[in-house]
């Protein structure tokens, strides 16, 4: 069953995937110009504290996690960036189980979307993996 679940929704995530630059580029708004004869404030902004980012080192709960893996799924983790890691450890366990049957490039550009870009793409792959009312 799990490889038909890989079979239906690969090809339709693939496809939410590769529209998500086409709402990028729509979603960009331009920062909007000086009117002429105004000047820009010379203070530069306050810089804001950037958030904590959770490590990229398993603690021993998700080592342990990890071990009961198949060794393919645990060389293949260890070779996602430390972003994409760290998205993975964030996701509920029933959206870890659907982010396995993306392909790693997928995972990828789905760890380093925009949060609401994120959901777009969350909410056709759910749908695309839910079971079909019969």
């Amino acid at each position: 069953m799990h490889k038909h679940l890989n079979k239906l929704g690969l090809a339709g995530m693939a496809g939410a995937l590769a529209l998500t630059p086409a709402m990028a580029s729509a979603q960009q708004t331009t920062a909007p110009s000086t009117p002429p004869g105004t000047s820009m404030p010379q203070t530069p902004p306050t810089a804001q504290p950037m958030p904590e980012r959770q490590k990229s080192t398993p603690d021993a709960e998700k080592k342990s996690m990890m071990k009961s893996w198949p060794a393919e799924q645990q060389a293949a983790f260890k070779q996602w960036p430390a972003e994409t890691q760290s998205y993975f450890w964030s996701l509920p366990p029933e959206r870890q189980k659907m982010f396995w049957a993306l392909t790693d490039a997928d995972k990828v550009k789905l760890s380093t979307m925009p949060e609401q870009q994120r959901e777009t793409v969350w909410a056709q792959i759910e749908a695309q993996l839910a079971p079909s009312a019969s």
